[in-house]
């Protein structure tokens, strides 16, 4: 009796690790929130960073700003995955402008949320800053 109550609260513990009520708040590879003299909230990327939104959204808009240019003068350009599925690749052609881009990401899940993960073609020392990620709209 005794296993088969360890058992129960094992499975029970793997499943909220699966699909965790708190996942919606976490993010990685992100600084803290900042405001741009317009008053626009934004975190500073680095290489590599991910975030998560709700499984129910269909598409996201997506606000995204360079400072820097990419490598030798080029357009930096971030990757966008959900859940590990390539979307889209966002092109930052010009410095200190906002790119807003409204990115389809649904896809069959029965988790509560979907991670987003950006990969950006560049970093800028010493901070190993990459691009500026504005606050994310969802949409049903």
């Amino acid at each position: 009796m005794k296993r088969i109550a360890i058992a129960i609260g094992a499975l029970a513990a793997l499943a909220m690790l699966r699909d965790p009520s708190w996942a919606g708040g976490v993010a990685s590879g992100l600084r803290a929130w900042e405001e741009d003299p317009p008053g626009m909230r934004f975190r500073w990327s680095a290489g590599r960073a991910s975030f998560f939104i709700p499984s129910e959204a269909a598409t996201m808009v997506l606000p995204l700003r360079t400072e820097f240019a990419g490598p030798a003068g080029s357009p930096v350009e971030v990757q966008v995955f959900s859940d590990g599925r390539w979307v889209a690749a966002v092109q930052l052609p010009e410095l200190h402008v906002w790119v807003r881009t409204v990115l389809p990401v649904r896809a069959r899940t029965t988790r509560r949320y979907r991670r987003i993960d950006l990969h950006v073609n560049r970093v800028v020392p010493p901070f190993m800053l990459g691009v500026m990620v504005g606050e994310v709209e969802v949409k049903p």
